[in-house]
């Protein structure tokens, strides 16, 4: 399983894919920051929690892309015969791929939560207003790394479950821009048991219906369904 996970790490580093996300994502990021914490002029604690919010757009969406790219890459460029000769069993394949997009992830969490305390600290710490805590950071840093790893680990099940690359780069951001917006017609509160919510309670702002802890068990109840059902979606496919 080791060499496995390292097989697939190789992939990860060795392909544009993953320096392309990467690379968007600390744009997005540093980008987040500066306008939220420059235009924004933050004064209360939810400001400056919102500020400091990296976890929805900059990371949650561009890393539930590449999970989704990531999971349908074999399937589009034809490359998944060989690695089943590899590897015959597809469980421990798919496995291992998740766990290499889950690490590499991580990473690049570690990186973006660091370059925002690095950018917002020194702002925060002339606006006017009340300080954050130590526990809106610890929530924080917590949860943008959680939900930036259940992001990915939410894009390889949508990936494999759909198999097809651009039906579910394109499904998803419509159910994320149009989707979430629509149910809302039918009962105010169903957002609340979505994603995007979801990412933005874990990113610690607390001006939210839904608390972290909520945030935290819709996050991993979506991901556990969509790999779930990805992987037995995957089990019944022919290996093109």
């Amino acid at each position: 399983m080791i060499a496995l996970i390292r097989g697939e790490m190789i992939k990860v580093r060795t392909t544009r894919t993953a320096l392309g996300f990467a690379l968007t994502i600390l744009a997005l990021t540093l980008l987040w920051v500066l306008l939220s914490l420059l235009t924004g002029d933050p004064t209360t604690l939810e400001d400056k929690r919102t500020a400091i919010n990296v976890s929805p757009l900059p990371l949650a969406i561009p890393l539930l892309l590449f999970g989704i790219v990531g999971a349908t890459g074999e399937y589009r460029h034809r490359t998944l015969a060989p690695a089943v000769l590899i590897a015959p069993d597809r469980v421990r394949l798919t496995l291992a791929r998740l766990i290499a997009y889950m690490l590499t992830a991580l990473a690049i969490a570690v990186v973006v939560v660091a370059l925002t305390l690095l950018i917002a600290l020194p702002l925060l710490s002339s606006a006017d207003g009340p300080d954050l805590g130590g526990d809106d950071f610890q929530r924080m840093i917590f949860g943008t790394l959680i939900a930036s790893v259940l992001s990915v680990a939410l894009g390889v099940g949508v990936g494999l479950l759909v198999k097809n690359q651009v039906a579910a780069v394109i499904g998803t951001l419509v159910w994320i821009m149009i989707g979430v917006q629509l149910i809302q017609l039918i009962d105010d509160d169903l957002p609340n048991y979505t994603t995007p919510p979801a990412t933005v309670a874990l990113g610690g702002s607390l001006d939210s219906e839904v608390s972290w802890s909520q945030g935290l068990v819709v996050m991993l109840a979506w991901t556990a369904v969509f790999l779930i059902l990805g992987l037995l979606a995957d089990q019944r496919r022919d290996i093109d």
